[in-house]
């Protein structure tokens, strides 16, 4: 009578092992970099959310049926929010906007916080120590006149790589047109 063998070969169990080394080097990159894929994922939920809550403001301006500069925009979050004077967010105490037509640096974390209402991120202005701190988000602004194309405020994702530098994630806002742009930057000193 003959016996049948039951089980693998050296050969196969060899093969076998080989194709799991390989899957293995194959999908070991992908999970090692899960990390920088939840940064990615949080930021741009919260840059989603802020281009919404922009939006929100703006919809809001119009129908409130008034036009121009308005202080304390009572329809958008808590009513602290001032217009620019073609709508848009622009801050809470901008008595320094010239009636809605500057942006000052201190608008800029205001517009986040009326914007957002939440105090998921911590942020801080751009300056010498900022890359030392335990801060989430840079911000501060470019220009002055809100008609001049290269006035916005720009808001780096610095929570996943502190190093000067480095390329983060940045969302810019121009508060003359509402437009939102996101991208990577490297934001220095």
């Amino acid at each position: 009578m003959k016996v049948l063998a039951k089980g693998f070969t050296l050969i196969e169990l060899v093969v076998v092992i080989i194709v799991l080394g390989i899957l293995a080097v194959i999908a070991a990159p992908k999970f090692i970099n899960l990390s920088q894929d939840a940064h990615d994922a949080t930021i741009k939920s919260a840059f989603g959310s802020f281009t919404s809550g922009v939006k929100l403001y703006h919809s809001c301006w119009l129908t409130s049926g008034k036009t121009g500069y308005q202080v304390d925009l009572a329809c958008y979050g808590d009513g602290m929010l001032d217009s620019s004077v073609t709508g848009y967010p622009l801050g809470i105490d901008t008595s320094q906007s010239d009636n809605g037509t500057r942006l000052q640096g201190a608008y800029c974390k205001e517009i986040w916080q009326g914007l957002l209402d939440n105090d998921e991120y911590t942020l801080e202005s751009h300056g010498n120590n900022t890359f030392d701190k335990g801060d989430d988000i840079i911000y501060w602004y470019s220009g002055g006149p809100l008609s001049d194309a290269n006035t916005y405020c720009y808001y780096n994702y610095i929570a996943d790589d502190r190093s000067q530098g480095a390329k983060n994630w940045e969302l810019k806002y121009y508060p003359e047109s509402g437009k939102t742009v996101v991208g990577r930057s490297v934001l220095s000193i």
